[in-house]
């Protein structure tokens, strides 16, 4: 899980990284209300630059962003400004997430993908039953590895902003290992001059099956799946890109 998100933590959210989680929270946060859960404590575990953290925040969640780049979370902290809020901002791994206080909902969302494998899966979710409180909520998404073969097959991405900012991507899937490669190539202007970066992003495939039997093995009751649209779904006959698990803690 060591990925260098330095280069793109000042286009991250230009680039549309983080337009997921931002649309998504309020549908899951709606839903966790509409199915019983009540809560004000929340770890948004892999907040990023911190948009789906500034809107809980917004809405009176004791909110903890937690991330392990230095640089996303520089980021988050010059983007929210407004005060009287409960937000902490975090340094800090997925597989361990120490030090933090109990809470009634963890949100992993663009996150579990980029784990090395299922050890670091069952790292995660040790240390997520044990923040929780009983009955309270973990929710995640997967992309599937239908949604990462797929993505591989897209065209190379490119973005040209005001002549400011260039980003070439292409991504390659590796079927031995099920990985999906997302290659950055960065070019931008700082002080009048162009300046590049490059990184590289490592999405793992993981069976939708095994991630709910590890579910079960950490004590948790998997209480709905959904597609990226928040559509059930059914992992017997359902096909989707990306699927949402909200689990309930025993």
């Amino acid at each position: 899980m060591a990925i260098n998100y330095a280069p793109l933590a000042p286009w991250y959210e230009q680039l549309g990284m983080a337009a997921f989680a931002e649309s998504i929270t309020p549908k899951l946060i709606q839903y966790a209300q509409a199915h019983d859960w009540v809560g004000r404590r929340i770890l948004d575990a892999g907040c990023g630059t911190g948009g789906a953290a500034r809107w809980l925040a917004s809405r009176g969640f004791s909110t903890t962003a937690l991330d392990s780049s230095a640089e996303m979370l520089t980021v988050a902290r010059q983007r929210f400004h407004r005060t009287g809020f409960s937000i902490t901002w975090q340094q800090g791994d997925l597989r361990t997430l120490e030090n933090l206080a109990p809470m009634d909902m963890i949100l992993a969302l663009d996150v579990l993908n980029e784990l090395n494998g299922l050890r670091d899966v069952e790292s995660f979710l040790s240390r997520a039953q044990a923040l929780l409180e009983p009955s309270k909520l973990l929710i995640f998404d997967l992309h599937t590895l239908e949604g990462l073969i797929l993505r591989a097959g897209a065209p190379i991405v490119q973005l040209h902003n005001d002549e400011a900012l260039m980003v070439n991507a292409s991504e390659q899937f590796d079927y031995e290992r099920l990985i999906l490669t997302t290659s950055y190539d960065i070019f931008y202007k700082e002080n009048g001059t162009w300046q590049r970066s490059q990184t590289t992003i490592l999405q793992r495939g993981f069976p939708i099956q095994a991630i709910t039997a590890l579910l079960q093995r950490f004590g948790f009751h998997v209480q709905a799946m959904f597609n990226g649209s928040m559509e059930v779904y059914d992992p017997a006959s359902s096909r989707a890109k990306r699927v949402i698990i909200a689990a309930r803690r025993h």
